[in-house]
């Protein structure tokens, strides 16, 4: 009977060893199966990087747009709530104006792939920003340099530009001329900084200007920003340019001294290729 026992059991440890083996073989090829197909993905992941790299280095073999100049006009201005009282009641807003100049190559002569047919900003980010509420709007050029904070021109999620031929324009609307004549106006605010803010000091004529937020207490640190903003073109090839333009708000000039406290603030940034559009299609 023992003998009976000891076979038995000698089968059932053997038939675990079995399973036991079974188990590991189905794990470790089950891993190894894992470890191929993830080589494979990574092999073929490369193979498509590799192949887009080399499309978006054929499509960008020479330079078609760029904005090589950046003109920024930094102030501020307010609306005041009081009149004829021996206080300013006031709220404040700093603006920046932008103007972005594009290249594209027309004294090389005007070609379809050199001429605008589409031009959208979107993407609109505002980093790095302590105080306030900024917004950026499409900026009339004649009214340039003096706060308009227009509701029509704001940008909330994408604007898109009239494109025109020829003729005059109206530069009230969002419009730009196919050759790229004109600059790309825009109006960057800063609202809700300080409102109702109390200047008690009238001595002095209150003057509208950058001036206001030193009055104001408002400290510079608080109103550095780095605003940023997608620009797409698309040519008369319908073939599509893209890129991402860096502002640093202007508020200080360390190399001069000088700061938006005193009055306005002037910022010309020029340079061939300073943001060069990128061929995606």
């Amino acid at each position: 009977m023992k003998k009976k026992t000891l076979i038995v059991d000698e089968d059932v440890q053997k038939k675990k060893r079995f399973i036991t083996k079974l188990i590991v073989t189905l794990v470790l090829l089950v891993a190894c199966a894992t470890t191929v197909i993830n080589i494979v993905l990574i092999y073929l992941r490369n193979e498509e990087f590799s192949e887009n790299a080399d499309e978006l280095s054929r499509l960008n073999s020479k330079t078609v747009f760029s904005i090589d100049r950046i003109y920024l006009y930094s102030s501020a201005d307010a609306t005041n709530n009081e009149t004829n009282k021996p206080v300013w009641d006031l709220n404040i807003f700093q603006y920046t104006d932008i103007a972005l100049y594009i290249n594209n190559r027309s004294d090389e002569g005007i070609t379809y792939e050199n001429t605008i047919k589409e031009l959208i900003i979107d993407d609109v980010k505002f980093n790095n920003l302590e105080t306030g509420t900024p917004s950026l709007y499409y900026k009339d050029v004649n009214d340039f340099a003096k706060l308009t904070n227009n509701e029509e021109n704001v940008i909330n999620n994408s604007l898109e530009f009239d494109v025109i031929n020829s003729g005059d324009a109206d530069y009230s609307k969002p419009v730009i001329y196919s050759n790229c004549q004109n600059p790309i106006t825009l109006e960057y605010v800063n609202t809700n900084m300080e409102e109702n803010t109390v200047i008690s000091d009238i001595t002095n004529p209150l003057v509208y200007d950058g001036s206001l937020l030193k009055k104001a207490g408002i400290a510079l640190t608080k109103l550095e920003c780095t605003l940023s903003f997608r620009i797409t073109i698309i040519n008369n090839y319908n073939q599509k340019y893209v890129a991402t333009v860096y502002i640093d708000i202007p508020i200080e000039d360390s190399l001069n001294g000088t700061s938006i406290y005193d009055g306005k603030l002037i910022r010309n940034i020029e340079n061939t290729n300073l943001v060069k559009f990128i061929r995606t299609e």
